[in-house]
């Protein structure tokens, strides 16, 4: 019998939670959108980014993303 009283209770709880509004909602987070850009640099170089960033386990734009993101 004490089963269903607890189930009666969460019920009741539910059913008392107040209905969502605009007010309930979090705002929408905007989302920066990448855009294309376009660096120079020797083969040497270029081996050794994506060297590193297969090393870290991101492509070569998420870690100079990253490595501005920390200066």
């Amino acid at each position: 019998m004490d089963k269903f009283n607890v189930f009666n209770k969460a019920k009741e709880e539910v059913n008392t939670k107040a209905p969502f509004t605009k007010s309930s909602i979090p705002p929408k987070k905007i989302k920066e959108t990448k855009e294309q850009m376009s660096i120079m640099l020797t083969p040497t170089h270029k081996r050794k980014l994506r060297s590193l960033a297969d090393d870290s386990g991101m492509s070569a734009s998420e870690l100079i993303a990253y490595w501005i993101d920390q200066n």
